[in-house]
């Protein structure tokens, strides 16, 4: 009977340490896998912008094309007019 509480106190120490020491590990994952999804949001953030940043400017190419002549030429003086009345540094 000695022997089995023995063995007993034995396997209850050691399922005591197994539990202390795998629990915690997914706690310490988590932080490591948040910081690799932002960094992957982030890149995909930054594709998304440069990709709408490059529509935006096919965008705006296609609008001048579609303009005549005279108009062209008043949003030409315009942009002008407007580059000399703007400060600098802005």
């Amino acid at each position: 009977m000695s022997f089995l509480l023995y063995v007993m106190k034995i396997t209850t120490r050691y399922l005591f340490f197994v539990i202390l020491v795998i629990l915690p590990l997914p706690v310490f994952s988590k932080p490591q896998e948040a910081k690799v999804n932002k960094k992957k949001i982030e890149h995909q953030r930054a594709k998304q912008y440069k990709e709408a940043q490059k529509q935006f400017n096919l965008a705006i190419k296609r609008h001048y094309q579609n303009q005549s002549k005279a108009t062209k030429a008043r949003m030409k003086q315009s942009k002008k007019e407007a580059s000399k009345l703007t400060p600098i540094g802005l």
